[in-house]
């Protein structure tokens, strides 16, 4: 008997040996140690710190146009073409009276130097001479004044080409082909491009920890992309209840910004302290709590994580039972199982 029991003993260890899953291989790092300061998600808008109401230095019909709402235009491009009818002919005309006060001048011209000479031998009286000399001076100030006209219409003639001002996005349309286009009038509404905010409503208690020229990560849902911006400053006023102030984020714009769509983004709420700095690729969700695997003994150990901030591809814990040094998978991991044997692999 005791004999058949030692032969199921010997048969059922390499079974269960079988049956155990071999160590998981996976990638670790360590933690490292840094002065942080604790965040707060806040949630703000985009703005346009620079909007332009394109208009016109003259007036006339919009004969054709070259933009809507949402198009991204460069600084000098042609909005829009006023009519240029009426200049046209008005410098067709001043071309005419160049031409006759040129006629002019050259007549009078040699009737100075017939005067100037017989004027010499006594056969001109001076008066003569005086009148034909000033007669040719004011029809060439008056040639100088025609060409002044002539230039001004050339001016008004640019001028029928409404430009944008600076690269920006159209943010409302004004005026289309066909419509009136007065002095000053308005053609469109146009946003830098090279100006926008994200505008971050915080409470006045935390201004104390923000600082002019520090780095946000500002994400924007609607493209669902996160963009560094640096902060520039604060609007100079607080809402009267609520006692919040803004945050100007200046950002580098890119494709599909729109006014005012959402951005959010990470706001210091106290100084700077000692924080533990995990990789991203760590972390885990473990209904609903978020977990980190390190290694103890050579077994996958779950550690839950208090997250204080997030700084790039990191983020930053006080839990008082990790500590700098500590090992931390970050591949991997999402497979693992608590107490599961594992192999450290290079990445």
């Amino acid at each position: 008997m005791y004999t058949r029991l030692a032969l199921l003993i010997l048969l059922f260890i390499p079974l269960a040996q079988a049956q155990q899953p071999p160590p998981a291989r996976v990638v670790t790092t360590t933690i490292k140690t840094q002065e942080l300061s604790p965040t707060s998600r806040m949630v703000g808008v985009l703005r346009f710190t620079q909007v332009s109401q394109v208009a016109a230095d003259i007036e006339g019909l919009i004969t054709s146009h070259n933009f809507d709402t949402g198009w991204v235009l460069k600084k000098n491009t042609i909005m829009a073409q006023l009519n240029t009818d009426f200049i046209y002919k008005d410098m067709a005309i001043i071309r005419s009276q160049i031409l006759e006060s040129d006629a002019e001048i050259e007549k009078l011209s040699r009737e100075v130097k017939r005067l100037d000479s017989l004027k010499q031998g006594q056969l001109a009286s001076r008066s003569a001479y005086d009148e034909a000399f000033f007669n040719h001076k004011i029809l060439k100030e008056r040639k100088k004044t025609l060409q002044r006209r002539l230039d001004r219409m050339q001016l008004s003639l640019e001028k029928s080409k409404v430009r944008a001002p600076f690269d920006g996005i159209v943010l409302e349309k004004l005026k289309d082909q066909g419509d009136w286009l007065g002095k000053g009038d308005a053609l469109a509404r146009l946003g830098s491009t090279s100006d926008i905010q994200a505008v971050i409503p915080i409470s006045e208690m935390l201004l104390p920890y923000q600082q002019s020229g520090s780095e946000f990560e500002v994400f924007i849902p609607a493209l669902n992309r996160t963009i560094i911006g640096t902060l520039t400053g604060i609007v100079p006023f607080a809402e009267l209840r609520s006692k919040s102030v803004y945050l100007k984020i200046a950002l580098p714009y890119e494709e599909g910004m729109l006014e005012h769509l959402s951005a959010e983004t990470q706001v210091p709420t106290a100084t700077p302290r000692k924080l533990q700095l995990i990789p991203r690729a760590a972390l885990l969700q473990n209904q609903g709590a978020e977990m980190i695997y390190t290694i103890t003994e050579g077994k996958a150990t779950p550690m839950s994580v208090n997250i204080v901030t997030r700084s790039g591809a990191f983020i930053a814990v006080d839990n008082p039972n990790i500590k700098a040094g500590m090992t931390v998978i970050i591949d991997g991991n999402d497979r693992l199982r608590p107490g599961q044997p594992v192999q450290v692999v290079e990445p």
